[in-house]
């Protein structure tokens, strides 16, 4: 195995492990797949605050080594961002999106696996480090939100999961996302106070005592 391995990747991997026999490497492979999930359940029981918080800085580290193989430029214009991302190649594209006002729809259509099922692209899962879950596609909507802020000159807003394979089962990963309206955009329009009722509607007689 240490041959297959880069010469960087060798330094970083203990000797002791290079020359464990396969079986005991499947039964660290098994170990390390329940302590991944054990995490993740952990994570999904989190206040939603602290939940984000923890997937927001995990999406990060994700997303810096995902731009390598994107090969998308910072300081690219709206429309040269999105023809290139429509045109990325499988399994990193394409990617589908379409823009109304500052709501924009993204799509991504996984690959497939020998039984037709959508393969998770998260390292994890493809890696069986973890099973799919629907935590997942919030780390993916973060990335989604990275990617258009560092290429472009566009502000995100927020960006929801509306469906992916982990969340409700279909073959697409869909997200909408809010881009941030400009700043000179006009206000929104105040909402008045309701004036109190005038000639004394409302009010109770009051009655004389004899």
């Amino acid at each position: 195995m240490a041959e297959e391995l880069a010469p960087e990747l060798k330094e970083s991997i203990d000797e002791y492990y290079l020359e464990m026999s396969p079986e005991i490497k499947d039964l660290l492979h098994g170990w390390l797949y329940k302590i991944v999930e054990a995490a993740y359940d952990g994570i999904g029981e989190l206040p939603q605050e602290h939940r984000d918080r923890v997937l927001m800085k995990m999406s990060k580290a994700c997303s810096d080594q995902a731009k390598m193989v994107l090969d998308c430029k910072p300081g690219m214009s709206w429309e040269a961002y999105k023809k290139h991302m429509a045109n990325l190649q499988p399994p990193f594209g394409p990617r589908k999106i379409t823009q109304i006002g500052n709501i924009v729809h993204w799509t991504y259509v996984p690959p497939k696996d020998k039984k037709g099922k959508p393969i998770c692209q998260c390292p994890l899962a493809m890696f069986g480090w973890m099973k799919g879950r629907p935590e997942l596609c919030a780390c993916s909507a973060n990335s989604v939100r990275s990617y258009i802020e560092e290429y472009t000159n566009k502000k995100v807003d927020s960006v929801e999961t509306l469906s992916s394979p982990q969340v409700d089962g279909t073959d697409e990963c869909c997200f909408l996302v809010h881009l941030k309206p400009s700043p000179f955009t006009t206000a929104k329009r105040e909402v008045k106070a309701a004036k109190k009722a005038k000639g004394g509607r409302g009010k109770t007689k009051r009655t004389k005592s004899r």
